[in-house]
């Protein structure tokens, strides 16, 4: 099993912040989880929310301004502003995560805000890196997963998802080509677990914060957790791993 820090070390450090994601890797995440939006000048950046208000306390969408000042705005606000960590351009951590062996996965955020090609945009940033083999494409907006997979056939996706109503998603997903099937962890049950490992596609659930859900996902043997807290998500596969 492995562990994605969900918008890197988000449960100590101001999430999606290159400053997240370098504790990220120092705590021996397998992998980050980020997300990913358009400026106003059609540039990648890494936010969750279409709007700066509750990472940066600035009340404006990401697509009113440009990536040249979007990336000089203060991005803690989750952490009382106690860090000095600016929102980051996708580029720029292409960049970082070029240079370790770490998996991204890619949340494309057109599930509220369309952002027309924003799915070749992310795909050739990747390209320009060499990174291909070491992402996987997510969105709850299953048409940008798989306008990514018509784009790149050999990148890794995976569908998001947060509502227990696709009852043979496992097919669904078989069906489109789709490797991943990305839960909320609390609608993991027996029959999904079951369907997903017969139909030979991957469960990375998420967002695994406390013991008690690890737990549970360890007894799945799911193949990835996505957690605020890696370190947390490590330390119980280790104990795990002693104890079987």
């Amino acid at each position: 099993m492995h562990v994605f820090a969900h918008r890197g070390f988000s449960g100590l450090y101001p999430e999606n912040t290159m400053l997240a994601f370098q504790k990220a890797v120092e705590a021996g995440s397998y992998g980050i989880e980020l997300d990913v939006h358009e400026s106003k000048d059609g540039q990648l950046v890494i936010i969750h929310d279409e709007n700066l208000i509750r990472t940066t306390g600035r009340d404006v969408l990401v697509s009113d301004l440009k990536l040249s000042e979007l990336v000089k705005i203060k991005a803690s606000k989750t952490k009382d502003d106690a860090f000095d960590a600016t929102i980051p351009s996708f580029e720029e951590y292409c960049d970082f995560i070029s240079k370790t062996n770490l998996v991204t996965n890619v949340e494309i955020k057109t599930n509220n805000t369309w952002y027309p090609d924003i799915e070749r945009k992310t795909l050739e940033m990747v390209r320009k890196y060499n990174i291909e083999d070491k992402i996987i494409i997510s969105s709850f907006n299953w048409i940008s997963v798989m306008r990514a997979k018509q784009i790149c056939p050999t990148i890794k996706c995976g569908f998001l998802y947060y509502e227990n109503k696709h009852i043979n998603l496992a097919l669904e997903a078989k069906e489109a080509g789709i490797e991943f099937m990305h839960p909320d962890y609390k609608l993991l049950d027996d029959f999904t677990v079951k369907q997903c490992k017969q139909n030979k596609i991957g469960l990375n659930v998420w967002t695994v914060n406390s013991e008690e859900a690890m737990q549970q996902m360890i007894k799945y043997n799911v193949n990835s957790v996505i957690s605020n807290y890696p370190d947390m998500c490590l330390r119980l596969l280790k104990e795990n791993h002693g104890n079987s």
